[in-house]
């Protein structure tokens, strides 16, 4: 209490006024503890609630995300095991048999099956088997090992489901076994082989229908991309067969219980038949059940194969979606143990607890404006993590993410021996536009340039804005330079046409330059060097052109 002494201000207490103020700072106290008890009890109820629901969220969707990694995953590798059936299925040394039985072609077409086997480690056998069911040509490969059957030891398979279903096939079409366990002699090999059979069938020159060519592919290859794929996920990965057997499961002991009478109960259908019938409802979806949170994704691999022969055959044409789907399917799915969301749950309440205790030792106000200026804070990191890593105008990744995203397809790429093309994209007339119609028309331009460079690719590729008018297209994935050629003229096609405009349509053109990994370096700034150099000289040929790093057009790659 302040009072007055020789006109100067003292802090002390005036006589008799100590029980007054213990009371009055008593009641203030009370009022004081009991708001802040309030608040805090109510704060910690929204906030945990808020929290829950998303961590759940957040869950959920790195969940669907992993699913969608593999299923791509799933998609490529099969579609690389067809592309080598066909190219086997119109192979010159066949054609030159059929046509003429030339013994000679047999042996030829010996050698290309064991340089494909040594190639693909995980094709197990490859067969030319004629129409009569008679294997003509068997290449085994076995750990590291691989040759070619004697003709005296090949069989007759005319009697296997495989065949039968295969030969009766038409032109071009894809023919999928079952995954199963490869077996001899009755008796399932151990240790245990995961199997497909992947086939179609052979015409002579005639168009006379002479038997099929099959490969017989180690599933263990598509199974170990499924769990490396999921690494960063905090679900179970799974793979179940139309009638909910485990092919891939948490539980080695209990996959392929389909293989043997003592097993055929053990399915995951059986296990868990409510979220088996409610999967079996729909073709991708998330349930959350006392047995944890299940994601899954209907994946039909044959249906997948035929659209993917289709496109092989005539690339120009659309392949067709299903309008049935095909009753050949795996179903993936990712479970998070119950375990798991419940240690989320305590994790979040130990925090609130300890949180709220903290702050109601603090008292009300003080805790409040210190829990205000947490969530500022985390807001304002998610501000920064967005604008380092994000273009402003038009939401595509910025250069720092670009470079990111550059090197880590990279080492995928190094890792996995495949192509990475880049391609440079500087706009020819944007100035002209941004000095005849404003910079907001410029502005406008510039996001309807980025959505369309997003379109023209692949989910799997990058778009990013390094600045200015000059953008890029990563491809992860290439077969060979001229895919990435065609995708750099399909590009210079696309930004020819007009953009309209609020304030009118807009005409400009593109300079492309491509880059290739391996073929134009390793590293990433060598790499967008040469992009850089391929657009440059695409600019001083007129424009609107595409140009091969190391090359002339792209037309010419």
């Amino acid at each position: 209490m302040f009072f007055k002494r020789n006109n100067r201000t003292y802090l002390g207490k005036m006589p008799g006024e100590d029980r007054q103020v213990i009371r009055g700072g008593l009641r203030i106290f009370i009022v004081l503890v009991l708001l802040v008890g309030a608040l805090l009890t109510a704060g910690g109820a929204l906030v945990y609630h808020v929290e829950r629901s998303e961590d759940l969220a957040r869950i959920g969707a790195s969940e669907f995300n992993s699913l969608d990694l593999q299923t791509s995953a799933i998609a490529r590798e099969l579609d690389h095991i067809v592309a080598d059936v066909l190219y086997l299925s119109k192979q010159n040394e066949l054609t030159l048999l059929l046509d003429t039985g030339d013994g000679n072609a047999v042996r030829d077409m010996e050698r290309e099956y064991m340089e494909l086997a040594r190639n693909r480690q995980d094709y197990d056998q490859i067969r030319y088997i004629d129409a009569s069911g008679m294997e003509r040509i068997r290449v085994n490969s076995r750990d590291e090992q691989t040759a070619a059957v004697p003709e005296d030891r090949l069989r007759s398979m005319a009697d296997r489901s495989y065949f039968k279903e295969c030969l009766a096939l038409g032109r071009g079409d894809i023919y999928l076994s079952p995954m199963d366990l490869n077996s001899e002699n009755g008796k399932v090999e151990q240790p245990v082989r995961p199997m497909l059979r992947i086939g179609t069938p052979v015409f002579d020159s005639s168009g006379r229908k002479r038997g099929i060519v099959l490969i017989n592919y180690d599933a263990r290859t598509l199974l170990d991309r499924i769990l490396s794929t999921n690494a960063s996920s905090q679900g179970v990965s799974m793979l179940l067969n139309r009638q909910g057997y485990w092919l891939l499961g948490p539980d080695k002991d209990k996959e392929w219980g389909f293989m043997a009478a003592k097993t055929r109960d053990v399915s995951f259908a059986m296990e868990r038949p409510d979220e088996w019938k409610w999967m079996l409802s729909r073709e991708r979806g998330q349930i959350t059940t006392a047995n944890g949170l299940f994601t899954f994704a209907m994946v039909r691999p044959l249906a997948e194969m035929r659209q993917f022969s289709m496109r092989l055959r005539a690339p120009a044409i659309q392949a067709p979606k299903d309008m049935t789907p095909s009753p050949y399917f795996w179903m993936l799915v990712s479970r998070v143990p119950p375990e798991t969301l419940a240690a989320q749950t305590r994790t979040l309440l130990f925090k609130l607890y300890t949180g709220g205790g903290a702050l109601f030792v603090l008292i009300a106000f003080g805790a409040w404006h210190l829990a205000l200026a947490v969530s500022r804070r985390q807001l304002y990191q998610e501000q920064l993590v967005a604008a380092a890593m994000y273009d402003a105008l038009t939401g595509l990744p910025n250069r720092k993410l670009f470079f990111d995203r550059l090197e880590a397809s990279l080492a995928l790429s190094a890792r996995y021996h495949r192509r990475l093309a880049l391609l440079y994209i500087d706009l020819d007339g944007f100035k002209a536009v941004n000095d005849t119609m404003g910079h907001e028309a410029g502005d406008e331009l510039l996001k309807r340039v980025g959505m369309l460079l997003t379109g023209s690719v692949r989910k799997s590729d990058t778009v990013a804005r390094l600045g200015g008018d000059e953008f890029v297209v990563m491809l992860n994935e290439v077969t060979n330079l001229g895919d990435a050629a065609l995708v750099g003229e399909k590009l210079v096609s696309a930004l020819r046409a007009p953009f309209p405009l609020k304030t009118g349509p807009a005409a400009i053109g593109a300079s492309v330059g491509v880059s290739v990994y391996p073929e134009n370096g390793a590293s990433a700034e060598l790499l967008v060097q040469k992009a850089d150099q391929a657009m440059y000289a695409s600019k001083h040929k007129g424009k609107n052109t595409c140009t091969m790093a190391d090359s002339s057009r792209c037309a010419d790659a």
